[in-house]
């Protein structure tokens, strides 16, 4: 979830980017956009490696955690839809809520693992 509000916020930056009255900055939205892809699915793993400190076997953490980070390709496809049908708010509104569900689901799990 905190891959796709990175993600997110990269899609709002780049459209402000195009949308604005100067001549479009194709380089610099392609980088951003790439860049920004890259971010998301790094902080997914990185937050699926700290989130999973519980299994002791590094390959199996390891494994679950570039699992997750190729999951949230898949979820960043997200973007897309809601940015044609909402454009801008709705990517707000996307950045909101997948933050607060990654938030809500980070507390649980860390509630569950000193309750185990």
């Amino acid at each position: 979830m905190a891959g796709l509000a990175i993600i997110s916020g990269i899609v709002l930056v780049v459209d402000s980017l195009r949308s604005g009255s100067q001549a479009p900055q194709l380089n610099a939205s392609f980088y951003l956009l790439v860049m920004g892809t890259l971010a998301g699915i790094l902080a997914a793993a990185f937050l699926a490696w700290r989130l999973l400190a519980p299994v002791e076997s590094a390959y199996r953490r390891g494994a679950l955690s570039i699992v997750c980070s190729f999951a949230t390709v898949l979820l960043m496809l997200v973007c897309i839809p809601v940015h044609q049908l909402l454009g801008r708010i709705g990517l707000l509104c996307l950045i909101v809520i997948s933050s607060l569900t990654a938030a809500l689901l980070a507390h649980r799990a860390k509630r569950l693992a000193v309750d185990s």
